[in-house]
């Protein structure tokens, strides 16, 4: 079976919040690690509300929301770096200025602001109306369809019917 497993991309101003997305899982048990000095170290799980944290936190940086994201306080240059969790490979930048993006790839390139990703994913909401817009245009066409297939059979009706009627006559 082949699994093609997305890198998402987060870019996040120097001292500010980030929050990393485990791809599209939003819910069950996952775990946080990442990459330190060529080595995997497991940060915190997350399952049903409950946080364990695998790492020391004195400053509480590390939290998780209710949507198994992983949100790191107070973001620095040693935050950078490879984050992984059970749905996907994140990687995370500091920068010293400038607003949070996000870009799952190798198929999309999106810039988001970190408050528009806040309960749901842009990109899906785009998508599902989309997929609205999509389905009402098939059903306008279909309807125009056979309204002109109906009316097509009625003039044939009426033309047979009035041709009959002159050979009478």
């Amino acid at each position: 079976m082949f699994f093609l497993t997305e890198t998402l991309q987060v870019s996040q101003k120097e001292g500010t919040r980030a929050t990393l997305y485990c791809g599209k899982l939003t819910n069950g048990k996952v775990t946080w690690s990442r990459d330190i000095n060529g080595q995997r170290v497991d940060i915190l799980t997350t399952h049903n509300g409950e946080m364990t944290k695998h790492v020391a936190d004195p400053d509480r940086r590390y939290s998780s929301g209710a949507n198994i994201v992983l949100i790191i306080s107070r973001v620095s240059q040693s935050d950078r770096g490879r984050y992984y969790c059970s749905g996907a490979t994140v990687e995370l930048t500091v920068t010293s200025g400038g607003h949070a993006t996000v870009s799952p790839r190798p198929f999309l390139q999106t810039s988001v602001k970190e408050e528009d990703t806040v309960g749901g994913r842009v990109v899906q909401t785009v998508l599902m109306y989309a997929g609205v817009c999509l389905a009402g245009l098939i059903f306008l066409l279909t309807t125009v369809t056979v309204g002109r297939v109906i009316h097509h059979q009625a003039w044939l009706e009426g033309w047979k019917t009035g041709r009959g009627a002159v050979q009478l006559r």
